[in-house]
């Protein structure tokens, strides 16, 4: 008899999350387009900023539930637990440095705000660097869903 495991379920956490990145993914895909075509508003600015930095923290909070459910200690800082997260499950695409760059470019968003070199954003931006996040996470949510199977 197979017996799922109900101690913890991790299906509404990757409801929410896959929800959230779907929304900012979207959001920023449109002023990824609408940069090609005219420079970002003020306001335009901020969306980005926000969605990147929610983005970065889904890839952050994932990779916390991947290191609880496999029974490991979950370091503090946000770098390290992906770190671990890349070594146990031998991911390889995306590469650890996109990962390790999203990590700094969130900590510039929120620590340095008044510092912050839009022109590092635009390059993501342009470039839809932020789909390496969105791929680490599908990656990680795969792993909690198989989990739960």
């Amino acid at each position: 008899m197979n017996i799922k495991n109900t101690e913890s379920s991790f299906e509404p956490y990757i409801f929410a999350i896959r929800e959230q990145l779907e929304q900012h993914i979207d959001s920023l895909n449109g002023l990824s387009n609408k940069f090609a075509e005219k420079p970002l508003s003020f306001n335009d600015r901020s969306a980005v900023e926000r969605s990147l930095q929610v983005i970065v923290e889904a890839a952050i909070g994932c990779s916390k539930h991947v290191l609880k459910s496999k029974g490991k200690p979950v370091p503090s800082e946000a770098r390290a637990s992906v770190e671990r997260v890349f070594e146990l499950l031998s991911i390889e695409t995306p590469g650890i440095n996109e990962i390790r760059g999203a990590i700094g470019m969130r900590n510039a968003i929120i620590h340095d705000y008044l510092n912050l070199d839009w022109k590092k954003l635009e390059v993501v931006l342009k470039n839809n660097k932020y789909q390496s996040v969105k791929q680490y996470v599908d990656v990680l949510l795969r792993y909690l869903h198989e989990r739960d199977a």
